[in-house]
């Protein structure tokens, strides 16, 4: 199909800032396109808890559980005859899978909210199937569809014409996933960058830490948003407050230093309420 027009675009965007408010989508670093992987054999934090993220590329939205695949879900149609809508969905489970047909929001060009006929209804896939599913709308057009898995996160979007559907990765917020000890930033599908923690050290209650940052791009980091958290729950954001750049087309060593520190781990938040990363030390 064309270009959707700019109105649905711009529709698209507020919906998605109005469910994200407070920015908390949006990354604490700028970053652009794709950089090679850290540096084989040398060393890193490790891993801490446990993460879900959401990437979208083109039509399909993919479930990491912990840095591995859980299921996609592909929007396949919208069609919307005399306002009554059905979306169609292909959902592939590697584990079980499940989701709520209210997570599913149509918005049309006007600018208003629709959710699903039985927004209560819950959908659960079988590890190793895959299941077409549909859910029903009622008064709906052309516009788009976005999937909120929960209150902080837009995971999914996808512009209706008719019965067609674009995804439209592009208009989504930064997403992130940890595998191990690196974590990925993406942007419309695509990975932007790299950012693994390389070393945690404390000494008389000084704490210095080494982050390995790659890019294609200049990258911006945002020291404050490097979290060091003791074991016994107190936070400590890092002295070092300015922002580094790290030019385009190069991996740079970043250095953030913090007082009164002590073994815990380090948490990685580009905003608020939103985990890119977490990393035990010591």
């Amino acid at each position: 199909m064309g270009a959707p027009p700019d109105e649905e675009k711009s529709a698209l965007k507020k919906t998605a800032a109005a469910l994200v408010a407070g920015g908390m989508l949006v990354g604490g670093a700028f970053l652009a396109p794709t950089a090679q992987a850290a540096t084989a054999g040398t060393t890193s934090l490790p891993k801490a808890g446990h993460q879900t993220a959401y990437v979208q590329r083109g039509e399909t939205v993919t479930v990491y559980r912990d840095g591995r695949t859980r299921a996609t879900v592909t929007v396949t149609s919208a069609a919307h005859p005399r306002g009554r809508g059905k979306l169609v969905l292909t959902v592939d489970a590697k584990k079980p899978f499940a989701f709520t047909a209210g997570q599913f929001i149509w918005e049309d060009e006007e600018g208003s909210d629709n959710e699903a006929a039985n927004p209560d209804r819950r959908i659960s896939v079988a590890a190793n199937t895959r299941k077409t599913v549909s859910i029903a709308f009622d008064g709906v057009g052309n516009g788009d569809v976005i999937y909120v898995p929960d209150e902080n996160t837009v995971a999914g979007a996808w512009l209706v014409e008719g019965k067609a559907v674009d995804g439209a990765a592009e208009l989504l917020p930064a997403s992130y996933l940890q595998r191990g000890s690196t974590v990925s930033v993406y942007r419309a599908g695509r990975v932007v960058a790299r950012v693994t923690p390389r070393s945690a050290t404390t000494r008389d209650g000084k704490g210095t830490l080494k982050l390995d940052v790659e890019a294609v791009k200049s990258v911006r980091v945002v020291p404050a948003k490097f979290i060091w958290e003791d074991a016994d729950g107190g936070d400590h954001r890092p002295v070092t407050t300015q922002a580094v750049t790290v030019k385009a087309g190069t991996h740079q060593s970043v250095t953030l230093t913090y007082e009164d520190v002590e073994k815990g781990r380090l948490v990685w938040t580009p905003t608020r309420d939103l985990v890119a990363g977490a990393w035990k030390i010591g």
